[in-house]
């Protein structure tokens, strides 16, 4: 079962700065609870019986990974989501491709040394 995130559940829920969901607790049998309502005046939520909810893990950007890789970070062109309109996903990471080597390989101009033949696709959000 999937978790919820920590703004979907509702109530005011958000990422605290230790990785878990404030408030947000897993009831372990595929439910939820938030503390600050559910668990008020003694109610049955607390984080005592519960366990908290980590945050979820956000894909990174086409924007992140050309952070990321010295060659897009120092380019005049970047990285962006390419999609075409009309034309069904995946979509691709401009000039962002996989590598064997430690980063990403970064050719913003066709004919250069990546393996075009593995491009990088956008997060699943995109497509």
């Amino acid at each position: 079962m999937l978790r919820p995130g920590c703004k979907s559940y509702g109530w005011g829920s958000y990422c605290k700065g230790n990785g878990v969901c404030f408030g947000l607790l897993d009831m372990g049998d595929g439910g939820y609870c938030f503390e600050p309502t559910d668990g008020f005046n003694g109610g049955y939520c607390s984080d005592k019986v519960y366990s908290p909810v980590s945050c979820p893990v956000v894909d990174k950007t086409c924007e992140d990974l050309c952070a990321e890789t010295p060659k897009c970070k120092n380019s005049k062109w970047g990285s962006y989501c390419k999609n075409y309109v009309g034309q069904p996903g995946p979509y691709k990471c401009f000039g962002l491709y996989h590598s064997d080597k430690p980063h990403l390989c970064y050719e913003p101009v066709e004919g250069d040394k990546c393996d075009e033949s593995s491009p990088v696709y956008c997060p699943t959000e995109m497509d």
